[in-house]
């Protein structure tokens, strides 16, 4: 036999074995991996419905947000009772939403406990955005301070958000520093103003008041306490603050 025909018999030799290595392996493991293409098909298919739920989900939120929000600005619109159905009804965020809107327009017609409740609500929802949670507690505080006359109320409500790192912190150190000036306590109030006064990342519209307290007290002169209620625009607020990022 020629070396030629050796070798072409030696690779079909060899061929064959590698078909019969793989047949064995296909028996003794086929099925995994049939069931493992089976399952990441399954796992992208789940994902892009998962995708496509949340998609129509925050859809469905948006659409009936902003027809609260077009319901509430009608003439003659109860807004309160509008936003009191709305709310349990939204979730993605928009119920948090709705619950501030609902505050807001219990404060313009007076209902401060209701506004307060709807305030506690959004703080107290494990579910919402840590920052929009703060800001509920802000805006109690400010009601409990500003509207009725509840000083230390306030001031437990706002010490819990009075935290560096906090999205609210300087607006609700601001607001103590202003109860502290009400309660007669200027030193303390004094400490305050220059901590925001002195700190760089203060906001600039905050740290201009604080330092303009800080002088009216360093100098010893008479002090116009602001009333403290919440802001009419929560979106200007938010941009006010800068650091509820």
């Amino acid at each position: 036999m020629s070396d030629l025909n050796s070798d072409l018999l030696t690779q079909e030799v060899d061929d064959e074995v590698r078909r019969e290595r793989m047949l064995n392996l296909w028996k003794a493991y086929g099925k995994f991996v049939i069931g493992g293409a089976v399952a990441i098909v399954a796992i992208v298919a789940g994902n892009e419905g998962y995708k496509a739920y949340v998609t129509s989900e925050e859809q469905k939120n948006s659409t009936a947000f902003e027809a609260a929000v077009e319901a509430a600005g009608r003439d003659g619109a109860d807004a309160v009772k509008v936003w009191e159905d709305a709310a349990p009804t939204l979730g993605s965020g928009y119920g948090a939403l709705a619950k501030l809107q609902l505050a807001a327009a219990a404060t313009e017609a007076g209902d401060l406990d209701r506004a307060i409740a709807a305030y506690d609500a959004v703080a107290s929802d494990s579910s919402t955005d840590e920052a929009v949670r703060a800001f509920g507690d802000l805006q109690a505080g400010m009601l409990l301070a500003g509207k009725k006359g509840d000083l230390d109320g306030a001031k437990a409500r706002l010490s819990t958000i009075a935290q560096k790192g906090n999205a609210w912190y300087y607006s609700a150190q601001e607001q103590l520093a202003l109860i502290d000036i009400q309660q007669g306590n200027l030193d303390d109030a004094l400490s305050k103003f220059t901590l925001l006064a002195d700190d760089a990342e203060t906001p600039q519209s905050i740290r201009g008041r604080a330092g303009e307290f800080r002088s009216f007290i360093e100098a010893k002169q008479g002090i116009a306490v602001p009333a403290m209620e919440a802001p009419a625009d929560e979106a200007e607020a938010a941009a006010e603050e800068g650091d509820a990022q």
